[in-house]
């Protein structure tokens, strides 16, 4: 029986934590740019971001499929976490597609740093504000959910004090203390 995650799937899991929370800090920033330039590069880095979330999403969910993953445990509290982790999952895609289609519904093409301009595919549709208020919906839902997602960890490494945490943090894990050597006659 599988103990902890595969390391692939570790390493996924921090590089997109890090990831999710790079494009909400920079989300965050973009809002106090006047129109201009600075404004511009700061939306344009969160797009880029958010893209490397996306583009992460797959290989997260087939290093879980293919590494397996722990046994869930039984009951509600098993169901929960499942429930969670499939709400995590369903988010991390559809934040960054709301954010995608955003992009797609300008009035012009957008210049992503420089490497690459998002066209207006989406402009005749005039939905550039609804979109605006799905895509800020669904990443205050996403940080809801990693927040109880963190708030759940916490509660198994310090109340609970079972090695749930230490799927994903390895150095948590407990060892158990060295076998005495094995007594010499003499």
């Amino acid at each position: 029986m599988r103990t902890r995650y595969s390391i692939p799937t570790i390493a996924l899991h921090w590089t997109m934590a890090a990831a999710i929370g790079a494009a909400w800090l920079l989300g965050q920033v973009m809002e106090d740019f006047a129109r201009g330039p600075d404004r511009v590069a700061a939306t344009g880095a969160h797009a880029l971001v958010g893209l490397a979330v996306l583009a992460l999403v797959l290989p997260r969910l087939l290093a879980r499929w293919l590494g397996g993953a722990p046994m869930a445990e039984a009951g509600w509290q098993g169901r929960l976490a499942s429930a969670g982790h499939l709400l995590l999952y369903a988010l991390m895609a559809a934040v960054p597609l709301a954010g995608l289609a955003i992009l797609l519904s300008g009035r012009a093409p957008f210049p992503v740093l420089g490497l690459f301009e998002v066209p207006p595919l989406l402009a005749p549709l005039g939905l550039r504000k609804a979109l605006e208020g799905v895509h800020e919906v669904l990443a205050n839902l996403m940080v809801g959910a990693i927040a109880l997602h963190v708030a759940a960890t916490l509660w198994h490494a310090l109340v609970r004090r079972d090695q749930v945490a230490a799927r994903m943090l390895p150095f948590l894990s407990r060892r158990p203390p060295p076998a005495a050597p094995p007594a010499t006659s003499g």
